[in-house]
C-alpha cells in the first residue's frame, strides 16, 4: 500500500504537488492526472512495456531504449529537474520509446498503472538509508512488493541493483519470502555482473571506486512447474 493511502489527510495535497510538478504539453512526459488512471500503454504498438523506478539522470533508461526500440520504457523519477534533462537528451538522441513521469513511488503506486502492464521492473540503486533508525524510509518492503506484483505481466522480472550489502540482504529476504516470486539465479544468489546490461552513471562511478555491485533478478511465477 502506498503511504498516501495510509495518510488520507495528505492525499489531496500530494496530488496537487505532483500535478504542479508535471510537465504539460510535453508528449514524452506523463502528466500526473488521476482522471487518466489507470494508465494503459497497449495502444502505442510496442512489443512490451518495462518500468524503471527512480531513473535519476536517465543514463540506464536512455541506453536501454537505444538498444531495444520495440520496448516502451516508463521511467519514474521524483525530481523534475532530472526529468527535464532526460527529455532533452532523449530528443537529442531521437529516441521515441521512453515516457517519463514525475512521481514519488513511496507515496503513490497502486492505481496508477493498468494491472499486468510490465514485463520487467528495474530498481537501480535506491537510497539504502543505512542507519537503523532510517530503515523506515526504505520503500521496498512486503506491502510494496505485493502491490508491485499486480502490475507485473506473466513471467515478468523484478531486477534490483545496489552497492550496499546490508540492503541487498534485506531485499533478498523480502523477495524470497514471496511464494509468487522465484530467484532466477538460485535461492540466496545475487549476481555481481550482468553481461551486456546498460550501466548508469552511478554504477560506473561505484565500479571505478572499487565497489562491488549486486544484482537480484526475480521472476513472477504463475505456473506450478516452477521450483526452487
Amino acid at each position: 500500500m502506498a503511504l498516501a493511502d495510509e495518510r488520507p489527510e495528505l492525499k489531496e495535497k500530494l496530488y496537487t504537488i505532483l500535478k504542479n510538478k508535471s510537465i504539460t504539453n510535453e508528449p514524452l512526459s506523463i502528466d500526473f492526472d488521476r482522471a487518466r488512471f489507470a494508465l494503459d500503454f497497449t495502444d502505442l504498438g510496442y512489443d512490451e512495456v518495462q518500468l524503471e523506478i527512480g531513473s535519476g539522470w536517465g543514463e540506464y533508461t536512455l541506453e536501454c531504449a537505444a538498444q531495444n526500440p520495440k520496448i516502451l520504457y516508463i521511467a519514474l523519477e521524483k525530481k523534475k529537474k532530472r526529468v527535464v534533462a532526460c527529455i532533452k537528451e532523449q530528443k537529442k538522441r531521437e529516441l521515441k520509446n521512453i515516457r517519463w513521469m514525475i512521481i514519488d513511488i513511496k507515496w503513490f503506486f497502486e492505481g496508477v498503472f493498468k494491472k499486468g502492464t510490465f514485463s520487467k521492473v528495474t530498481i537501480n540503486f535506491p537510497d539504502p538509508w543505512p542507519k537503523l533508525r532510517h530503515h523506515k524510509n526504505r520503500f521496498i518492503d512486503d506491502n510494496f512488493i505485493d502491490a508491485l506484483s499486480d502490475y507485473l505481466a506473466q513471467d515478468s522480472v523484478i531486477e534490483f541493483v545496489t552497492d550496499h550489502w546490508p540492503y541487498l540482504e534485506d531485499v533478498l529476504s523480502t523477495l524470497e519470502a514471496k511464494p509468487y516470486l522465484r530467484n532466477l539465479n538460485g535461492r540466496g544468489v545475487a549476481l555481481t555482473e550482468v553481461a551486456g546490461r546498460a550501466k548508469s552513471y552511478f554504477e560506473q562511478l561505484k565500479k571505478d571506486e572499487g565497489c562491488d555491485i549486486y544484482f537480484l533478478q526475480f521472476q513472477k511465477r504463475l505456473e506450478a512447474h516452477y521450483f526452487f
